[in-house]
Order: structure tokens, then sequence, then C-alpha cells
């Protein structure tokens, strides 16, 4: 049986694998920090099994896994997409060991084409573990800002555990199955994608007195006030929206408000006015990395948070090419095509 078909359809939200209860079966539950190697660098991402009588629901960055638990041996089904938009699921086998989780995944032998492009191919092969998070609520923190300024471009490596199903309410669902991305996709007519997507791009900090000022690769910008104001009663909404930057000692936490509906990605994942993004960006020691990880509530929309997250390096002699949109050459390929009625049909859809 071909491993992507281990999730189901793409609207499933939960599926839970039941298994007679073993001795020890608890010491799966919790919180992890999960790590998959394809021969790339690691990806990481937060995994959460939550017991349901015999068996467990599990998510990762907010997205549903499938698991199966039998005595000290795991296997959890995590989808993603290749670089084509096709999705496909990593089949993640292993053991229990502790407060560690360990194992590989994809085929004993990969074919010559896995072997070469990993991120194309529906079975890849790898390794990953899961290190249990433990809770300890830290105590109060005094500021100590730091100067994230310069030019950070994607260190190697440095992606999060992308994900192609999210667990979306019922409302939701029923948006993204009458979605069509050739008509209804903001970014096709040059329109912001949003904060969601806009995050993992490389950027240019600059410090002001009262903020930072983040210019993004593909040309938008947005600032992030430190100087304790608080967001306004009333803004017009944007796609990057407002945003309140916090000291937690060096960790920068960021809360924005004030967003312009959007969507989440191609698939048309919907975001509501009333949603919120956090962030956390974290400097290294050195100066040399940054680390920073998105969470999305929008409890209108998804019943688990979705998250993102991306570690970036200096790199002072990096140059960023603006890219130019001209949304002249959509509405003439529609109108080209015979499909301006119906995208004008559609204006409900438009975000």
């Amino acid at each position: 049986m071909k491993k992507s078909a281990s999730l189901g359809t793409v609207g499933l939200i939960v599926m839970v694998f039941q298994s007679f209860p073993a001795a020890g079966q608890e010491g799966f539950a919790g919180e992890w920090m999960l790590s998959i190697d394809q021969g790339r660098g690691p990806m990481t991402g937060h995994l959460e099994l939550v017991q349901d009588g015999g068996g467990f629901v599990g998510h990762v960055e907010g997205g549903p896994v499938t698991v199966s638990v039998e005595g000290n041996r795991v296997e959890l089904g995590v989808d993603d997409r290749t670089g084509a938009g096709e999705r496909y699921v990593r089949t993640l086998t292993g053991e229990l060991d502790g407060d560690v989780m360990s194992g590989r995944f994809g085929p004993d032998e990969p074919s010559q084409f896995c072997r070469s492009f990993p991120l194309s191919c529906d079975d890849p092969t790898g390794t990953w573990k899961a290190e249990r998070i433990v809770d300890t609520p830290p105590g109060e923190q005094a500021p100590r800002p730091v100067d994230f300024s310069g030019i950070w471009v994607t260190a190697p490596g440095g992606g999060g555990i992308a994900r192609y199903t999210m667990d979306l309410t019922p409302a939701a669902q029923a948006w993204v199955d009458e979605f069509d991305t050739e008509l209804d996709l903001p970014s096709q007519r040059c329109v912001s994608s949003g904060l969601f997507r806009r995050f993992t791009s490389s950027i240019e900090i600059m410090k002001g007195d009262s903020h930072f000022t983040f210019l993004y690769s593909v040309g938008e910008a947005r600032r992030i006030y430190t100087d304790g104001r608080t967001p306004p009663d009333s803004r017009f909404p944007t796609p990057l929206g407002y945003s309140i930057g916090t000291w937690e000692g060096s960790t920068l936490v960021v809360r924005t408000t004030h967003l312009q509906p959007t969507v989440r990605g191609y698939r048309g994942e919907p975001i509501s006015e009333n949603a919120h993004f956090e962030e956390r960006y974290t400097l290294s020691e050195d100066g040399m990395t940054l680390s920073g990880v998105l969470v999305l509530h929008d409890p209108e929309n998804y019943r688990k948070p979705p998250m993102r997250r991306r570690v970036w390096r200096r790199d002072p002699q990096a140059e960023f090419t603006l890219v130019s949109c001209d949304p002249d050459s959509f509405f003439r390929q529609l109108y080209e095509d015979g499909k301006m009625e119906q995208y004008i049909e559609r204006s409900d859809r438009r975000l």
C-alpha cells in the first residue's frame, strides 16, 4: 500500500489509530520537539500526542498526523507537499526510549530520483528524532533588548516542518472545498500573501528608536513597535497587520493584529479578520543566527493553531531582487481564456 494513503483524503481532520493499551503506552503522551532530516539539514517542528481511549490523536505544527502505537514502537504519518505542490506523507517509524523517540522514514532502497531530488519525491527517505519538551514555566524575565539589525537569509536546514493538511473547522473546510487557486488566490492578482507566507522570506532588519523595520525580499515592509505603545482601537486592516513587540529577556515577542482577511497558502485555508499572530525572535550568542517561530491564532478557522518556524543566517553581502508584479497579465489571461465572467461571479471569494 502506498504510504501517501495513510492520511486519507485532503479533507480529513484527524485520524486516530486504535490499538490495544500497552504497558508504558502513556509515555508517548505529551509535547515533543520533532526533527526530520532527509539529507539537507534538519527540519524541526512541535509534536503533540494526546491519548484518546486506546489510541492517540497527534498534531505536528498544528496539522493532524496519524498515530499508531504498539508497545514502545510508534508510527507517525506526517503529510507535506513536493516542490511541485503534490501532497505526500512521510511515515516515521521508530521507538520510544525514555524521553526520546527516534527512527527513520522512507523506503529501504530509495530510487536514484528520490536520492537526487528528495523534496520532489513522494517517498523520501531519512531519519527523525523527537525529544520531550519539559514544561517548566519561566520566571519573569527582565527585558534585555538586543539589536537584530542586518541582512538575514535562510540558513541551510533552517526550514521548519511544512504541513499540507491543517486542522480546519467545518466552516473553513467548506471554504477550502470551493476554493479555486487560479481565480481566488490573492497573489495571482498581485495582492499580498500576508504574514503567514511572508514570515519565511529573507529579511533586512533596521532598528529605529521606537521600532524595528522588517524589509522582506519581495519588497513588502512592516514596523514592529517596541516603545510600549498599545494597538490603536481602530485602524485600517492590512495584510501584515499592526505589530507590537515586547521583550522577554533577550527574546523579542511580537503580537500582530488588525489583519486583512487572506488565505494561509495556495490551497485557500482562510485567515479571518479576527485572527492574530504571535512571533518570537531569538539571536544566537555569536550574533550570526536568528531563529523565529510564528503561531496563527484563528479559532474561527483552525482547531489547532498553525505554526511556522525559520532560522536565518547573517549575510551582509546578500542583495535582494525586488519582485515586480503586474496584475494586468492576470486579467488579460482571464479575458483571453473566457473566464472573466466566472471571475466576476466569484466576487464573494475576494480577500
